[in-house]
């Protein structure tokens, strides 16, 4: 039996189910061989670290329905978050614009001066914290193609006054400013757009309940869909089914094992068992070979949660346990079993990315910072989408900086004291041979090229040392 939760949207669904009919005979009309486009199914969990997946390597942590995933399509070893931390990377999935052009470069920015934003020096004391309602996201483009349009779980983009409603989904439950689940993750929930279920039930179940019963809607129609399921799992606070810390609490003794969180293991499992719910109803409802499934993070693992080794550091750095994540991708009749991609790429691609997959052009106005890494799906060798900017100018959790990845190679400048670090990851992914005084001349060209870049976003810069005054 459904949860409570899903009647109150039937109606919606059922109401939009005529409009969408009408607007997918309309596309069709106008050229009845072209196949229908794909669904797409874009799977966003929180804080989940780079190596917590089994087929990323962790030999502790049990993750099969993720795993088979990426056996059936492709695995990045190197897929990067925007930001080290998730409001900005969200955005830049849903925009196609890194954070250092939006301006949207950290979770606790605020519009109220008298609070404390946590700006670097410099900074003007208020930025966004929200996506602008100017940009044509994602979900806008697929609807203005006749897409139904669906976000489930997580938003944190904004007030009511740019909620995911206003930013081009049809249906939104489970969402609003909210970073994590204020109340917990066991019912009574007390979240906006999501009523309270059974007595200890479990968001991330009842998210998903909610997201079978928004496909199985939108599969009665004719239009193609999107479904962006946006996992609070497995962001704080740190809460799983006793029943599923107790079986890990039982394997790390039998290990001896100490060292690690057997409530985040535990949770990582319910963020499992769930993206194995959406798999087996895409396969029940034979719709896995006409829907592309993409999975990824926001940022890196938490520190207080998980490890991210070989990885060095954690969420909120610009070290690669900030920013290196998951990435896997199926699209059918393209991507290759347990085929494994090491190109660069990172999550203002998706969008552009996805464009290209349902053979829709972005408007002539948009500028994109992402590329399209659909000729890397397709196992093309030569996809070289170039260099990856990132900008954290905050004292929030790690220090102000930026970063740039060209090729093997990643500078990082901190504003405040204008350390520079310089690394070699194909020689070093741990991060732990600064080459910076060593290799002065690529240095300074890795910090030209990034400040070209930001320069060229408008970034703002903190005025922290004679340089940048």
């Amino acid at each position: 039996m459904r949860e409570r939760g899903s009647n109150r949207f039937a109606s919606t669904l059922g109401s939009l189910a005529a409009v969408f009919f009408l607007v997918d005979c309309t596309v069709q009309s106008t050229d009845a061989d072209k196949p229908r486009p794909p669904n797409i199914v874009f799977i966003l969990a929180d804080d989940l670290g780079w190596a917590d997946l089994g087929c990323y390597g962790h030999e502790f942590h049990e993750t099969p329905n993720i795993d088979s995933l990426a056996a059936r399509g492709t695995r990045f070893t190197d897929g990067y978050a925007a930001s080290p931390v998730c409001g900005p990377t969200r955005a830049s999935v849903l925009s196609g614009k890194s954070p250092s052009r939006t301006g949207y470069t950290h979770n606790w920015l605020t519009s109220n001066p008298q609070e404390q934003p946590h700006w670097g020096e410099g900074m003007p004391r208020t930025m966004p914290a929200f996506m602008p309602l100017e940009e044509f996201t994602l979900a806008e483009a697929l609807q203005s193609v006749g897409y139904q349009t669906a976000h489930v779980g997580k938003w944190h983009l904004g007030e009511e006054t740019h909620s995911a409603i206003r930013q081009g989904f049809d249906v939104s439950m489970g969402g609003s400013h909210w970073g994590h689940p204020l109340q917990g993750y066991f019912s009574p929930y007390e979240m906006p757009n999501l009523g309270n279920g059974p007595k200890g039930e479990h968001v991330t179940d009842r998210l998903t309940s909610e997201a079978i019963g928004v496909m199985e809607a939108f599969s009665k129609n004719e239009a193609s869909w999107l479904l962006y399921m946006s996992y609070y799992t497995v962001h704080g606070p740190l809460q799983g089914k006793s029943d599923k810390v107790s079986k890990y609490e039982q394997k790390a003794r039998r290990a001896s094992i100490e060292d690690i969180n057997t409530v985040y293991v535990a949770m990582l499992e319910s963020l499992d068992d769930n993206v194995g719910r959406l798999i087996q109803w895409l396969d029940d409802s034979e719709l896995w070979n006409s829907t592309v499934v993409i999975f990824t993070p926001d940022n890196g693992g938490w520190v207080r949660a998980t490890t991210n080794k070989p990885l060095r550091s954690h969420k909120g750095h610009l070290l690669e346990g900030g920013i290196r994540v998951p990435w896997i991708v199926w699209w059918p009749g393209v991507t290759k079993p347990e085929s494994v991609c090491q190109k660069t790429v990172i999550s203002t691609d998706f969008y552009p990315t996805i464009l290209d997959m349902v053979g829709v052009d972005a408007l002539p106005s948009q500028r994109f910072d992402g590329v399209s890494f659909a000729r890397a799906l397709k196992g093309e060798s030569d996809f070289d989408r170039g260099p990856l900017v990132w900008h954290y100018p905050h004292d929030r959790i790690s220090k102000p900086g930026s970063a740039i990845r060209a090729g093997d190679w990643k500078f990082i400048h901190y504003y405040q004291d204008g350390r520079q670090e310089l690394y070699n990851l194909a020689d070093d992914i741990e991060e732990s041979e600064n080459l910076a005084q060593e290799l002065p001349e690529m240095a300074n060209a890795m910090k030209a090229n990034m400040n070209a870049i930001l320069q060229e976003h408008g970034a703002i810069i903190p005025a922290t040392s004679l340089e940048y005054r």
